[in-house]
């Protein structure tokens, strides 16, 4: 059983990614760690698009987010692990395909986008996409081989498609209020400052290694499992099975923690127990330093802005869905007549 630990193995996994058939490729790309703990990884092709090069930078840096909940939700592996890590990769490389696609349908409109557009989206995805920690964002940067000039070129290449597609396919006729209120109902939530998000949880934490004993992690996390089953079976409360079993500061307390901010936690496990509901259990997860079993007792989000901050993005989300299936259907006909070769 290979139990994966702290982010060297993140690393490796990126760089190799996955083949179609569930296997590692590409490990040449992970170089050996130098004398000051650092590894440089190879930022190669990945596929072409009409000769345009896609970087395996490009695809390990969206791969890295979800490859570490699946570390976390997956401890072992395993085929339902590599199934899920290979059906994410083909869905970044075919999204990346259909952005140079419609570059290159439009570089010579001479789009030019303005660095505060950037800056804007490049803070949104701190944001978002690492509970506002810039320092997040870099250290997953430097374990995908992609620099932060690539990472905002990146941001630049999506942010030019996003325009075009609107001066293309979002012209349409503008939303009602009654089509802007519903699509604002129903989405805003996903304009809320979700690092003021707050939640309670119960928590059982059992180490990979206990000092002055010989166990193994294998055996830790067998030990979790168990723990585990007699949860689900009710043969133990959590509170007399965290104060039996887990190392964790708030064991005595029955493992229950104090309501905490998303801000405070890591991102991955913020993601996964944010989308419980009070009293879902989920684990044993793969902790940096063993095993954790949470359960959720309560949340608070943060409440979402009113309409007249957003009004302006939810108009353009609801031209953006009128306007889905003619972009699709054109940037097949874009598919059919380009040369895509992919080499991972």
């Amino acid at each position: 059983m290979n139990l994966m630990q702290g982010t060297g193995m993140t690393a490796v996994l990126l760089a190799g990614l996955v083949t179609a058939g569930g296997q590692l490729e590409g490990q040449e790309a992970a170089k050996p760690a130098t004398a000051a703990g650092t590894s440089h990884t190879v930022n190669r092709i990945a596929a072409t698009v009409n000769g345009r090069p896609v970087t395996s930078g490009e695809v390990r840096a969206r791969l890295m987010p979800y490859l570490r909940e699946l570390m976390i939700l997956f401890p072992k592996q395993g085929p339902r692990f590599t199934a899920e890590l290979v059906k994410a990769k083909k869905s970044v490389i075919n999204e990346l395909i259909d952005r140079e696609l419609v570059l290159s349908e439009f570089e010579t409109r001479g789009y030019m986008i303005p660095e505060t557009v950037i800056d804007e989206e490049f803070n949104r995805r701190v944001l978002y996409q690492f509970n506002g920690r810039r320092d997040a964002l870099l250290s997953a940067l430097q374990q995908s081989g992609m620099t932060l000039s690539d990472y905002r070129e990146s941001i630049r290449k999506e942010t030019t498609v996003a325009a075009m597609r609107s001066s293309r396919y979002d012209r349409g006729i503008p939303p009602t209020p009654d089509e802007i209120r519903a699509e604002y109902n129903s989405s805003k939530s996903d304009y809320r400052d979700i690092t003021k998000d707050r939640i309670t949880y119960e928590k059982i934490f059992i180490p990979s290694s206990v000092f002055g004993e010989e166990t193994t992690p294998e055996q830790q996390y067998a030990l979790a499992l168990e723990v585990r089953r007699k949860l689900d079976a009710g043969a133990i409360s959590f509170a007399d099975a965290a104060k039996t079993y887990s190392s964790d500061m708030h064991a005595q307390d029955g493992g229950l923690w104090p309501p905490i901010t998303r801000g405070e936690l890591s991102v991955e496990f913020s993601n996964i127990i944010f989308s419980l509901q009070p009293g879902e259990l989920i684990g044993p997860l793969l902790d940096p330093a063993g095993f954790t079993i949470v359960r959720v007792k309560s949340k608070q989000l943060a409440p979402a802005p009113p309409l007249s901050e957003v009004k302006e993005a939810v108009d353009d989300a609801v031209r953006r869905k009128q306007s889905e299936k003619r972009y699709r259907e054109w940037v097949e006909r874009l598919r059919d007549k380009a040369v895509i070769r992919i080499f991972i």
